[in-house]
């Protein structure tokens, strides 16, 4: 009897299978690969409402500094807190027995003296509240003193003092930085005069009568801007 030979597999259909083999090996491939760089899975993407393919935006990195402050405007004053810090000279010794602010000038009563003789700039003079240095006599008032007041102006006040300076016919020029203008007289009672100092927002305002130290301004000057 002769046996029936066991039919052979079609070419076809073998190759039909390793197809589909190979496509679930790549398949799976895909999967892992995805996951190892980290790819959001699809489920989270849909979650997020974004495609699988596009990688979300971060936002950018905050690179500005906060600003700086602004410096401040005010000016710097150089008007000091008493009469001793304007000399770096004592001028005590050249005063002729003069003391720096006898007791009496702060008695009721006692008319303020400040360093011009002009209603307009004493006006100016008053309003700044000004450091009033004031030589004087230590038994009362007589005809020999001084005044110095050290003022700090503001705005146009610089150039309105000094306009009205010279339109009261003060002698004015440049010094040591500044303007300095001066004006002196002489009549029965003596020899008197001014001499007015403005540099930046300071001004200096001196009067004298019968007294005029050489180099006073000079001093103050250079103790104040040193």
């Amino acid at each position: 009897m002769t046996a029936t030979p066991t039919p052979k597999p079609r070419s076809r259909d073998r190759k039909v299978g390793l197809a589909i083999v190979a496509a679930i090996v790549l398949a799976v491939g895909a999967v892992s690969a995805g996951y190892a760089v980290g790819a959001m899975p699809p489920s989270d993407a849909a979650s997020a409402g974004a495609n699988p393919s596009e990688t979300p935006e971060r936002p950018a990195p905050e690179t500005s500094t906060p600003a700086a402050p602004e410096p401040s405007a005010a000016p710097v004053s150089r008007v000091p807190a008493t009469c001793a810090g304007i000399y770096s000279t004592d001028w005590a010794a050249q005063m002729g027995g003069l003391v720096l602010n006898p007791a009496w000038i702060n008695e009721p009563g006692q008319p303020a003296v400040f360093g011009s003789a002009d209603d307009t700039l004493i006006a100016v003079l008053q309003a700044a509240d000004p450091l009033s240095c004031r030589w004087g006599s230590e038994a009362g008032g007589g005809d020999r003193f001084l005044v110095t007041n050290v003022t700090s102006l503001s705005g146009s006040q610089p150039a309105e003092v000094l306009a009205r300076l010279a339109e009261l016919g003060l002698s004015c020029y440049d010094e040591l930085g500044g303007t300095r203008c001066i004006i002196e007289a002489t009549d029965d009672n003596g020899f008197s005069g001014e001499s007015h100092f403005v540099r930046g927002e300071v001004w200096l305002a001196t009067r004298w009568m019968n007294i005029a130290p050489d180099g006073y301004t000079h001093d103050i000057v250079n103790t104040l801007w040193k």
